[in-house]
């Protein structure tokens, strides 16, 4: 009966059951060779100009070449090693979630499956004989992934199950990152603005003076507030009095400017920092014309009025809005705290001075990370919740006034702590949940599935344990090396057609840290998923930004990508309890499942009600309202797996 459930799940909404829409299957995909595995993967990064199936991918065909070292669990040489032998299939792109229904659906599936669609429970998989339960091999053939595992206890019991008798089960193998994995989203703004419209406050904060060096900020909080009550303690007097830039010859790499914020700092850090902008973003707008159009604004956000992945919610003493772990491992439901009450305020506020946009409630169509893609493009927007990419010189090509075609500069910054909304349980609290990936299991990772049992594995899972090493882990996150790339013959021969025989990167000593080298070319247009094999999530991420690590990654980004990705790396995000979701069992996710459709209709209904008409008069009837869900049954599921993974 089980097996039936979930696969009548699965096939739900999956058309065409009889096509499967699989490109890029290799021919050896049916061989019977028990050193040959079948791989369904995301994408082929071909692009129709790289190469036509991932089996030409200069990565892939060198796995295909090598051996392994079954008795030390290792890289191995033919005369010591087995052959592991890698065909891929890989869905139309679009097509991904429909695709991995219908294939788990109708049994049709490969060796190795990635498991990035799939929201439901893995160990239901197991148990319903799509995946296999690994652990015995995990344990016998992958000492180096079982040993990482040991270091951070958090991580593993992420990603294993613990049966009722207090067995552990490995059922998958999951991309684990070793620090904060480039984090790529975030807010932007325009500095250009900044310097050409803001107004030097009279005061900062003054980071040396006694108070603000135990307390992390002046006494009194915003400035304005601090100068009414005549309480300057842990302020000092703005040297700055005018904001100057210069851009040099190569703005993305030699931007420099003056610009000092209300809590004396470069980069803003505050709300008030952020409210200090929007006056100078409004000047801006006015300039332009741009008074009266709904696509000119100072700030955007979703259309719910939230992310419920946290983000600026949690600006506000912490939260998301949604289900949330606090830093005692307590699960609560976040949208009814004092803290998202305060969120809303500060919106509501916003709203009311003509700072947000008035259409957000309405954008229900653009991604949280591009919310009126074509208003910020056209240089008509001061802050957005963008990307990485979105920084620099970028949007002048696309900017409609011909000042901003000139001299445009986007910058990114960090969610900001909130100084001046709400009590004191709400302010100068860092944000501690968010859109990011932080060290430790990232969603998706890799099953291996009963179709594989008759084969080779030991030499499969030898192949696995060497993607948890950092040789093995170079190879999906910065390619080939030299070493390897000259090792054997390629056809096709990218990385020769592409100028890049000396590797993709190589290895500097930079004051005593080895640093690894990525090398394509800043300004290149170059696909790099095309030359490591980033699609075989099985394996350890190096990001070079983790706690303790012993080596760096130069990537080649400009000074102002790499000063953006910092700012997004400046709070660690603890809050969110997504990391669990893989653990529900399948009668757990129907339960989580069933609350959520109602809550998150009426939640998209109320949440923008309030922040355009305000929060006082609807608060108490909201919170009833939405403790009638009965999330409280949802937080004892989630409180299950945080509690086993403390240790409780």
């Amino acid at each position: 009966m089980k097996r039936k459930k979930l696969l009548s799940l699965l096939l739900v909404g999956t058309m065409a059951l009889g096509s499967l829409a699989f490109t890029g299957c290799g021919s050896k995909s049916d061989s019977g060779d028990a050193n040959t595995f079948s791989w369904w993967i995301i994408a082929t990064d071909g692009d129709g100009t790289y190469y036509d199936e991932y089996e030409d991918h200069p990565g892939a065909q060198w796995l295909n070449n090598q051996y392994w070292d079954v008795e030390n669990h290792t890289l191995g040489t033919k005369d010591n090693g087995e052959e592991v032998n890698f065909t891929f299939q890989t869905p139309i792109s679009g097509s991904e979630t429909d695709n991995f229904n219908t294939m788990i659906g109708t049994g049709e599936y490969t060796d190795l499956i990635d498991l990035s669609y799939y929201q439901g429970s893995i160990a239901a998989l197991a148990e319903d004989g799509v995946l296999m339960d690994i652990t015995e091999y995990v344990e016998e053939y992958m000492p180096d992934y079982v040993a990482l595992l040991d270091e951070h206890p958090d991580w593993k019991s992420q990603v294993t199950t613990t049966d009722e008798d207090g067995n552990v089960h490995y059922y998958y193998l999951p991309l684990l990152s070793d620090g904060a994995r480039d984090p790529w989203d975030g807010f932007v703004y325009r500095r250009d603005w900044i310097v050409k419209y803001a107004e030097p406050t009279e005061y900062v904060w003054d980071w040396d003076s006694a108070y603000v060096q135990e307390n992390g900020h002046p006494e009194v909080t915003p400035l304005e507030k601090a100068v009414e009550q005549n309480n300057l303690n842990g302020w000092k007097k703005n040297e700055v009095t005018e904001f100057t830039a210069n851009p040099g010859d190569d703005p993305d790499n030699t931007y420099t400017d003056n610009v000092i914020f209300p809590s004396g700092t470069s980069d803003p850090l505050t709300i008030s920092d952020w409210e200090w902008m929007f006056e100078a973003f409004d000047k801006a707008l006015s300039e332009r014309g741009y008074d009266g159009d709904s696509d000119a604004y100072c700030i955007s956000i979703p259309y719910g009025g939230y992310f419920q992945m946290g983000d600026l919610v949690s600006s506000f003493g912490g939260g998301n809005g949604y289900y949330y772990v606090n830093d005692e491992g307590e699960v609560s439901f976040d949208a009814t705290s004092e803290n998202f009450k305060t969120y809303l305020e500060c919106m509501n506020t916003w709203n009311n001075n003509g700072w947000l946009d008035t259409k957000f409630e309405t954008r229900s169509g653009d991604l949280f990370y591009m919310i009126n893609q074509s208003g910020f493009n056209q240089g008509k927007v001061g802050m957005w919740e963008g990307m990485v990419w979105d920084t620099g010189t970028k949007i002048r090509t696309t900017c409609m006034d011909a000042s901003d075609q000139q001299d445009a500069f986007v910058m990114g910054c960090a969610f900001p702590i909130n100084d001046m909304y709400g009590t004191e349980e709400q302010m100068y609290q860092e944000p501690d949940a968010f859109y990011g990936e932080t060290a430790g299991p990232v969603s998706g990772g890799v099953g291996i599935t009963t179709k594989a049992e008759d084969k080779n594995l030991p030499a499969l899972f030898t192949y696995l344990n060497w993607c948890y090493t950092e040789e093995g882990a170079l190879l999906g996150c910065m390619g080939l090396s030299q070493e390897q790339y000259e090792s054997m013959e390629f056809d096709p021969d990218i990385y020769e057609e592409y100028g890049f025989t000396e590797g993709l990167y190589h290895v500097e000593d930079r004051d005593g840290v080895k640093t690894y080298v990525n090398n394509i070319p800043q300004d290149s247009t170059l696909n790099g998923n095309a030359f490591m094999t980033g699609r075989l999530t099985a394996r350890l991420q190096m990001t070079g930004v983790g706690e303790g690590l012993d080596y760096a990654i130069d990537n080649g980004e400009s000074e102002t990508y790499q000063a953006c990705r910092k700012e997004y790396g400046r709070y660690v995000s603890t809050g969110n309890v997504t990391a669990y979701s893989t653990k529900l069992t399948d009668e757990e996710n129907e339960t989580a499942n069933s609350v959520y459709t109602q809550l998150s209709d009426y939640l998209n209904q109320t949440v923008p009600a309030m922040i355009k008409n305000g929060v006082d008069s609807s608060w108490d009837e909201y919170v009833e309202k939405v403790q009638s869900f009965d999330t409280d049954s949802v937080c004892a599921i989630y409180q299950k797996y945080v509690d086993e993974a403390h240790g409780k």
